[in-house]
């Protein structure tokens, strides 16, 4: 019995690892509207230089967008934006909420945000200077990293 058992895992990991793979297109249609849309609206000037797409048997897609600009964005299965990466370059500034702006004001002036992480509950911040910032869901500073 064992041995079926065995051999029956065995076989799920090979046709999950069968039924996965990765994607790598230069096709900007193979992405959700919704990450058409951001990108047109919040890079208008870049092109999609690649974009890989990730898929697995049990999780949903996501999309791994690089820009002519070198600006890295991570997209859900709906489109929807996790992360933006603009490497030195500012963040768009309609992407960073009000409540991160009014804190590097007054924290961290003449800084800004190159790096914007949001997951369900927080919202991670990279900025110019180095620092890392963590925010809850509330506006709260959860976290401070140099």
């Amino acid at each position: 019995m064992r041995k079926w058992i065995y051999l029956l895992i065995i076989m799920f990991a090979v046709s999950q690892s069968a039924c996965a793979g990765d994607v790598i297109t230069h096709d900007a249609k193979k992405l959700p509207e919704a990450a058409r849309t951001f990108i047109a609206t919040y890079f208008p000037d870049a092109h999609v230089s690649h974009i890989k797409i990730e898929s697995e048997l049990f999780r949903p897609v996501k999309y791994e967008v690089l820009l002519t600009d070198r600006t890295e964005i991570d997209f859900d299965h709906k489109g929807q934006w996790k992360e933006v990466d603009c490497n030195d370059a500012p963040v768009p500034a309609g992407l960073v909420p009000a409540y991160v702006s009014r804190y590097l004001e007054e924290t961290f002036p003449g800084t800004f945000v190159v790096k914007i992480e949001r997951e369900y509950r927080e919202m991670e911040v990279d900025l110019s200077n180095g620092w890392s910032i963590t925010f809850n869901a509330a506006g709260e500073v959860i976290d401070v990293d140099d």
